[in-house]
This record gives structure tokens, sequence and C-alpha cells, in this order.
């Protein structure tokens, strides 16, 4: 695959988060933003095959009405909140 140069600007405040996450990860800031730019890329895309395959199980339970759905409001009356 291909690679393309992009120039951006951030603000400063923006690079200094990001440099300090990256030497977190032991990345260059360069780096660190590549990387970060393209997971969520990557996430935007096409849902992965684990993922079909447990929407296709909670469709099919549904369409047998085997699904148990709970509100919102029964889960926080269950823990209280």
């Amino acid at each position: 695959m291909g690679k393309t140069k992009k120039i951006i600007e951030l603000d400063d405040k923006a690079i200094e988060i990001l440099a300090k996450q990256a030497k977190l990860q032991k990345r260059s800031l360069k780096n660190y933003i590549e990387f970060t730019l393209e997971d969520t890329a990557k996430r935007f895309s096409e849902p992965s095959e684990e993922y079909k395959a447990m929407m296709d199980d909670m469709i099919e339970r549904d369409e047998k009405g085997e699904l148990k759905l709970y509100s919102w409001e029964s889960i926080k009356a269950q823990y209280g909140r």
C-alpha cells in the first residue's frame, strides 16, 4: 500500500499532549501521530470478522426470541444508581 505525505497544523497544546503520550509509548512524536491516525482509520473501516459473527449471532437470537433485552432504567435500578 502506498504512502502519502500531508502537512498538518496542530496547536501547541495538542502537540505537547501528543508528545507526552508518544514518550510513554517509547515512540517518536511523528511515529505516534502516524500510528494513532492509522489505528483510527482502521476502526472506521469495515467491522472485523469477529464483530460480524457476533452481530449475526445476536440477530439470529433476536429472530428466535432468545435475546433478552434490558432497559437502561432497569440496569440503573439493579445496581442502585
